[in-house]
């Protein structure tokens, strides 16, 4: 819900709310307490309304392809597509040409009159659409398309076979429709200039290195929701990509070595003997092995070096989302590998080569990125229950084109970090290749909702640096960005389309710190156990599929028991803060008193409270979210008089609660732990 809907959300709900049935309260009381309930009319307060999924969502589980457990359903279909990909760059001028064969293979229950694809670098295009000012490239080039052998012209759909392309996307229409069990074979050709600064996603850098991303006509995704889910690249919302395999050659100079996304099939007939025996070394090593410095460079060490002065490195790749490539004559190339769990049942745990390419003169702090690289892929794999599952991971450093991380499978840019602090350069690589599982291999619509690939990463990225740099809570630490934008009341909801956000810190709020706060949240309230139960069942249960907020939703009520829509609803569908505090602390004569906690917000969430007397207590209360559920705004807590007066009063003494103002969660005010 929009912000400009909520105060008249909130007096409807305030008007009715007299009329709501009352929960029963399910209150867990202290030995040495009693819990009194306020029923006055006047205190009581809106209560979240239930998450009702939308009617495409409805409608996938009435057929069987997704469940009402929140895993997918037993009919469960998405498109097959496999790509054969050949292109030539000149790193001289940036131009890049190629030809593309597709095998599109219609596997829903559904006839397709059109498919669309799209071409991301129309960014770089005059007059195509886009949020922010882009660098003009000319954009993409189309020299010729057929489907199923025939070519097709550029002009009116209803002509007959044709295509027309609007800014970042094309629609084709083939002779024949393409019915259920049909495969439509494309072949197109095409030519771009690469831009320096795509958007800071991809690009070059002094023409000596190049990060190439977005740079071959892709599939859009035909999902069991929306059905077409093609909508314009504008350069601010990322990207909703459906799993293909590739078959892929890349041209080169030589002297410029190439890494990309999939296992390199001819290692042999592109690098010299020196760097195929280190390469080897680094396969089972967990120490550094420099690949390529600038020695090896200058004496013409590291590939080969044919008579036709052009290398075509081979790659292949299966059941990815995207197809990223990398390529240098001057970065320093650095390895090591990493070790994850068990991947293939052999009982044996695996290795996974890392790769990191930089320039010393741009990019110092990278000295020990290889290692930070090799921390995050072994700690997500133990942390995800879900191992590494590629051959590799290459971090490329891309001064000039990025200031943080962009990731694609099995490649990341990352900027320099030039003058700044390890940490820094480590948190952005722990959360860019937290990308390798969501939404890499768990396939989530970045552009519809960026916080469940970059929530998910912020958390892991956090728990992460807590394992690398102890003494710390980075948890706490993340949460003060979107505690602070809550308190000052520029939140934006998580669930509005990522290519909507009002300008100021909305977007940021909504898809990074406030996710992972509430992941943090959520697991205090579940319990470590149930909590990492359903963390791991969702990205193992949708790992190469397309899950969305419902599902996610109903995978982690399937492992809690309950409904958490008030939950839900509260913090992702709209942008209730959350306020408890110690509202009045009443003393008794001889000793105990009475102790009132307000809800001050709208948003629910159970509390702790930890109070301290004068006796030498220290006694734990507990007031169920049932408590706020039932419309009350207040809870008192009876301190009996043998336990003393009441000295400390403090709400989530854990400091895990999503509470926009802690200052009011101590009694005597200002007394902080």
């Amino acid at each position: 819900m929009g912000e400009g809907d909520l105060i008249d959300r909130v007096s409807a709900l305030r008007a009715k709310v007299i009329g709501v049935m009352t929960f029963v309260a399910l209150i867990a009381i202290h030995p040495a307490a009693a819990a009194v309930l306020q029923q006055d009319d006047s205190s009581l307060r809106p209560i979240p309304a239930p998450v009702v999924p939308p009617q495409f969502y409805e409608r996938a589980l009435t057929r069987g392809w997704r469940s009402e457990d929140g895993s997918p359903g037993h009919s469960y279909w998405q498109q097959s597509t496999t790509y054969d990909l050949d292109a030539l760059l000149n790193p001289e001028t940036g131009h890049l040409e190629g030809t593309a064969r597709i095998r599109y293979a219609n596997n829903a229950p559904a006839t397709l009159q059109s498919v669309y694809l799209y071409l991301l670098q129309n960014l770089h295009k005059e007059g195509s659409p886009r949020s922010n000012s882009e660098e003009i490239t000319g954009g993409v080039t189309l020299t010729s398309v057929f489907a199923d052998g025939e070519e097709l012209s550029e002009g009116e759909l209803e002509a007959g076979p044709s295509y027309r392309v609007d800014g970042t996307l094309v629609e084709l229409r083939p002779s024949l429709p393409v019915e259920e069990g049909d495969t439509l074979e494309l072949e197109i050709s095409w030519e771009v200039t690469l831009p320096q600064n795509g958007s800071g996603r991809m690009g070059h850098s002094d023409r000596e290195m190049y990060f190439v991303a977005y740079w071959f006509p892709k599939m859009a995704v035909f999902d069991d929701l929306r059905l077409w889910d093609a909508e314009p690249y504008l350069g601010n919302a990322e990207f909703y990509d459906g799993f293909a395999n590739y078959k892929v050659a890349l041209t080169v100079p030589t002297g410029w070595t190439v890494m990309a996304t999939g296992s390199l099939e001819n290692p042999e007939e592109v690098f010299s003997a020196l760097t195929l025996n280190r390469l080897e070394e680094a396969a089972i090593s967990d120490e550094l092995v420099t690949i390529a410095g600038q020695a090896e460079r200058d004496a013409e060490a590291v590939t080969a070096y044919p008579d036709e002065g052009m290398l075509t490195y081979r790659f292949t790749a299966d059941s990815v989302r995207d197809f990223a490539w990398t390529t240098s004559n001057i970065q320093r190339w650095d390895a090591t590998s990493a070790l994850v769990p068990d991947r293939d049942d052999d009982g044996e745990d695996d290795r996974v080569l890392i790769h990191s390419f930089w320039r010393p003169d741009r990019a110092p702090l990278w000295t020990q990125q290889w290692l930070y690289a090799k921390q995050s892929i072994e700690h997500h794999s133990a942390y995800t229950g879900y191992s590494y599952p590629w051959p590799h991971m290459t971090s490329v450093e891309g001064a000039d084109i990025i200031n943080g991380g962009m990731e694609f499978p099995m490649l990341t840019l990352i900027g320099p970090y030039e003058g700044g602090e390890a940490q820094a350069l480590f948190s952005v690589t722990s959360h860019e290749l937290a990308h390798m599982w969501i939404p890499m291999v768990v396939g989530s619509n970045e552009k519809r909702h960026a916080w469940m690939d970059e929530g998910a990463t912020t958390f892991l990225e956090d728990q992460s640096r807590m394992e690398f740099w102890p003494g710390v809570d980075h948890h706490r630490v993340e949460a003060q960005s979107y505690l602070g934008v809550a308190a000052a009341g520029l939140e934006q909801s998580m669930m509005r389309h990522g290519d909507w956000y009002e300008p100021g810190p909305g977007y940021g709020i909504a898809s990074y710190a406030k996710p992972a706060t509430l992941m943090v949240a959520l697991r205090e309230f579940l319990g470590e156990e149930k909590w990492e139960a359903a963390y791991r069942a969702f990205i193992a249960e949708w790992a190469l599929k397309h899950p969305t907020p419902w599902d996610f939703f109903s995978t982690f009520e399937r492992f809690a028991e309950q409904d958490l829509d008030w939950f839900w609803t509260s913090f992702y569908f709209n942008t209730w803060s959350l306020d408890h505090a110690v509202g009045l602390v009443r003393p008794r004569t001889g000793g105990g008193g009475t102790v009132v906690i307000e809800d001050r917000g709208f948003a629910l969430f159970p509390a702790s409270v930890r109070i301290r007397t004068s006796g030498g207590e220290e006694l734990e209360e507990f007031i169920p979210v049932e408590h706020w559920l039932a419309g009350n705004t207040q809870y008192e807590i009876e301190i009996p008089r043998e336990a003393g007066s009441v000295i400390r009063v403090e709400i989530d003494p854990d400091g895990y609660t999503p509470d926009v103002d802690r200052t009011n969660n101590f009694w005597p005010r200002g007394q902080l732990p």
